[in-house]
């Protein structure tokens, strides 16, 4: 086997890689698990009990917080364990793509350095050498936020979580020395950043519950999270603002919203209601954003494979060429798919 015939294997094996990563991507939105969290899950049932214990003994060493009762916490582990099942699965199944897509790029850019373009060669190599690493990444992020949907009330709770934890901490603004080991990092931003990853998390929630069935709206439901988003923003603002008042503030309003959730009862969420129309829309904006981002680097890839094919006349690389195509194929579908889906609900709305 030549160099150029491995190469053309290796840039072959990527793109095939690439091809299940984004094929078994929606099997992470179905109900039942799937095999990779089936392998993970054990691990993530004793990572979510340490979890919980260690959460117990922040509560118990805070002077301001309650400790939560026993469904609260049976809620928070239950959602932990989703959680991390589904993290551990996705890490899983992106090892091989990420791993391929380093092989590719030197590959490509070793036969790159084998033409005799002695003006460009150089710069070329360098392109296609980051360029397979490139759109992995972005495949690869598109791919996580879709299998992370399937449960869309984990990243909401582990995000509660971490705003309640990061409140949990002293926000010490006296004393002669600096507290902790980063002197210039104030206590309280991790509160205000956990805060506002918070009022996200509700927002796509809400996004999430707009449609469940792609026909019948559910205005009230999302109403409801846009305004607890709000009332998070609020919280994330006293913080910022009061420190000290501001965090009790906080801490306070997160246990009741951390009770609510598991509870059941969402209506309690926050008081009033917000209009979803804004948030909806800058969702369809950026849902369509990444969609030309991810259709652009399929035909870039795509584009590369035929202008390395006709400069080079191995005939493996044509077939890589030809293997990069059908992805661009594949995805295209799927994105036209996707685009009729969201052009369905917005008219049902």
């Amino acid at each position: 086997m030549s160099k150029a015939e491995f190469g053309a294997l290796i840039f072959a094996a990527w793109t095939m890689s690439i091809w299940a990563l984004t094929m078994t991507a929606t099997s992470q939105r179905r109900r039942n698990r799937t095999l990779l969290e089936r392998i993970c899950w054990a691990h993530a049932r004793a990572h979510a009990r340490r979890r919980r214990a260690h959460l117990v003994r922040q509560v118990r060493d805070s002077p301001l917080a309650t400790r939560p009762d026993r469904p609260t916490l049976d809620y928070l582990q239950r959602e932990d364990v989703l959680y991390q099942a589904s993290r551990r699965a996705l890490a899983l199944k992106m090892v091989i793509p990420v791993a391929m897509s380093v092989s590719a790029g030197g590959a490509l850019a070793a036969a790159i350095q084998r033409t005799s373009w002695h003006v460009w060669r150089d710069a070329v190599a360098i392109g296609v050498l980051v360029t397979p690493m490139l759109i992995t990444a972005v495949i690869a992020s598109l791919v996580a936020n879709q299998g992370m949907q399937r449960w869309t009330t984990e990243a909401m709770t582990v995000t509660v979580r971490r705003a309640y934890e990061a409140l949990l901490q002293p926000l010490e603004v006296t004393g002669k020395e600096p507290p902790t080991a980063s002197p210039f990092n104030s206590p309280h931003v991790a509160a205000v950043q956990a805060l506002e990853d918070f009022a996200i998390a509700l927002e796509r929630y809400a996004v999430q519950r707009a449609l469940p069935d792609g026909r019948n709206p559910m205005p009230q439901v999302v109403a409801r999270f846009v305004a607890a988003a709000a009332l998070v923003r609020e919280l994330r603002d006293g913080v910022e603002l009061d420190r000290i008042d501001g965090a009790k503030r906080a801490l306070l309003e997160v246990e009741r919203i951390l009770k609510v959730l598991a509870s059941g009862r969402l209506q309690d969420l926050a008081p009033g209601d917000v209009s979803a129309d804004g948030l909806l829309h800058s969702h369809r904006e950026r849902r369509a954003w990444r969609q030309q981002v991810l259709r652009g680097s399929a035909f870039t890839l795509c584009l590369a494979g035929i202008v390395f094919a006709l400069a080079s006349s191995a005939v493996g690389v044509a077939l890589a060429t030809a293997a990069a195509a059908g992805l661009v194929v594949t995805w295209d579908k799927i994105l036209r798919l996707s685009t009729s889906s969201d052009a369905n609900r917005s008219a049902s709305t």
